[in-house]
């Protein structure tokens, strides 16, 4: 929840500025091939456009191509001119979900998430592992071993977690969590 609870805000998105300025979301989704599932660009369409279109995104089942995945993070995502890159005013944090074992491209995480942290000042890499997935990997990826990397014992773990920060969101006067 810590994660959330100071980088996540979706009450942020889109025009609303605040003090700390607008937030942006890409949704990255990977097994054995890497796509973006939400663009820097739909930002701006608001909070339930999002929560709809992040909703509406299903589980693969495949490979495990971490390494593939950052890589594209860096290149494709944060690499773009839409991404707000070094704009102090923008949030910039990475937030690496994964349910298995990286089996593709495993000896970069480092150098990946490294690179990726390198991009702008202020870039922060978080990882999350569900079921299958292992620690030491999540804390390779965050590049300062546990303390940012935070593992669930299966998807309803993944659930609880998720209904505990929406609960945290809706009792905050900023229904933010």
């Amino acid at each position: 929840i810590n994660i959330l609870v100071e980088s996540f805000c979706p009450s942020k998105f889109g025009n609303e500025v605040t003090t700390e300025g607008k937030k942006q979301i890409s949704v990255v989704l990977f097994d054995s091939t890497v796509t973006t599932e939400v663009d820097f660009s739909e930002s701006s369409k608001g909070v339930g456009y999002l929560q709809d279109k992040i909703l509406s995104i299903r589980h693969r089942k495949g490979s495990t191509a971490t390494g593939d995945a950052l890589t594209y993070v860096k290149n494709k995502v944060l690499g773009k001119g839409s991404s707000r890159l070094n704009n102090p005013k923008v949030s910039t944090d990475v937030i690496v979900i994964t349910d298995g074992q990286c089996n593709r491209n495993c000896r970069i995480l480092g150098s990946e998430a490294e690179a990726i942290r390198k991009m702008g000042h202020g870039v922060n890499v978080f990882s999350m592992g569900v079921a299958n997935a292992r620690a030491c990997e999540l804390e390779i990826i965050t590049g300062k071993g546990s303390n940012m990397a935070y593992g669930l014992g299966d998807f309803r773990n993944f659930d609880r977690f998720a209904t505990a920060v929406k609960e945290i969101a809706e009792e905050n006067d900023t229904k933010c969590a």
